[in-house]
């Protein structure tokens, strides 16, 4: 009797194991990768650091929700042979739900989030108001007329959809801030000072220079003047006297006597 008894509770104990891990196998099931048929995977990768990001944190397209961040760590960590510039860039890797991304096509998830990378849609971590909070933001970039919108290569295979990391604003404003601070760091104030003070002393001996020489030839210049001076004189009564007698154009001022009256 004991040793039915005993194997009815094993029998028991058995059948509840296989339930607890047939339920268990069930729930991670359907919560993990495969679970939900329109949960797509995406990643991007950035080089800004992404403060106030965090896993849970949103993902929007064009201010909708349309996802949520899964996981947060580096290239380096979930990738093998990668460039050493490219090991420690932050990798975000989001679940979206392809329902909201999907056009009117017959494309699957992924098939449509790859159309619309190809098309230009990348990813922005922002800052969500004045919390200290960010989300990443979905959107289609603008591009320069002649600017592709192919994505950049890596030195990697990425596992799902990559999408595109473009710099928000005000990230692109504390580069170039930063930029133009490296570029006065880096100018030579002294030796600006003494170019600028070599040009001024140069410009101060040619003027003297030119003065010089104005001076050595103010006789030359004082004759062509004073004859430039007599040459209007003549001029202005010559003027006068053809204005008083115009028959002048057409003769000479003495005349040759005629032959009678030689």
């Amino acid at each position: 009797m004991a040793n039915g008894n005993r194997a009815s509770y094993a029998t028991i104990g058995f059948t509840l194991a296989m339930g607890i891990a047939a339920i268990t196998g069930a729930l991670v099931y359907l919560g993990g990768k495969g679970g939900d048929k329109n949960v797509q995977i995406a990643e991007t990768y950035c080089n800004t650091p992404v403060s106030g990001l965090s896993v849970g944190s949103e993902v929007n397209f064009r201010g909708v929700k349309v996802g949520e961040v899964k996981e947060i760590t580096f290239v380096g960590h979930e990738y093998e042979n990668v460039s050493l510039e490219d090991v420690p860039k932050i990798m975000i890797v989001m679940t979206l739900n392809g329902k909201m991304l999907r056009a009117a096509s017959n494309l699957d998830h992924r098939e449509e989030l790859q159309r619309a990378v190809d098309r230009g849609l990348r990813a922005t971590v922002m800052p969500s108001g004045i919390t200290g909070l960010s989300h990443v933001e979905l959107n289609f970039a603008r591009f320069r007329p002649g600017e592709t919108h192919g994505t950049p290569r890596l030195s990697w295979t990425p596992r799902n959809v990559y999408i595109p990391h473009q710099q928000s604003m005000f990230d692109s404003f504390s580069d170039s801030l930063e930029r133009v601070m490296r570029q006065i760091d880096d100018m030579d104030f002294g030796g600006a000072w003494s170019n600028a003070t070599a040009m001024v002393e140069s410009a101060s001996t040619l003027a003297g220079n030119a003065n010089a020489i104005v001076e050595s030839q103010r006789a030359a210049v004082d004759g062509i003047v004073s004859g430039a001076e007599r040459a209007v004189s003549d001029l202005r009564a010559l003027a006068e006297e053809l204005k008083e007698n115009p028959s002048l154009l057409l003769r000479s001022r003495d005349p040759e006597p005629l032959p009678e009256t030689k």
